[in-house]
């Protein structure tokens, strides 16, 4: 027999509380990517400010750096605006994959590797873990 790691699926069973939670922390992050990006412009200003002193090259690879920034925080924006979007069309009901956990499990001779490869789940709904399943059974305590 050997031990092996494993990941187990976490799903969630999508509850208008579950959903409401979910949009309003993706708002909350949205709203904090803006202030981000308004930071920037403002610090960005200073920033060319300072490298005016110290040359074309200063400012340019000022300038280089800004857009960078701005474009990661805008780019970070657009895909959480995406995400709203894919959880406001969710079904109350609906199972949603969410995240990974680890496991270990006893793989000995004679087992049958296509079920080892199943796996776990571990289904939660509002926070409290409602099933188990294992191999694709639902399996209790």
């Amino acid at each position: 027999m050997i031990t092996i790691r494993q990941p187990v699926a976490v799903k969630v069973i999508l509850t208008e509380e579950t959903k409401q939670q979910w949009l309003a922390e993706l708002r909350r992050l949205i709203n904090a990517t803006i202030a981000e990006l308004e930071e920037l412009e403002f610090r960005g200003k200073q920033w060319l400010r300072e490298a005016k002193e110290q040359g074309e090259a200063a400012i340019a690879a000022t300038e280089e750096r800004i857009e960078s920034e701005r474009s990661q925080r805008i780019e970070r924006r657009e895909q959480m605006i995406a995400q709203l979007s894919q959880i406001q069309q969710m079904d109350i009901g609906e199972e949603v994959p969410n995240g990974n956990v680890e496991t270990t499990v006893d793989v000995k001779v004679g087992d049958s590797w296509d079920t080892v490869l199943l796996g776990s789940e571990i289904i939660l709904k509002d926070n409290i873990v409602v099933e188990i399943r294992q191999n694709g059974q639902s399996i209790t305590s």
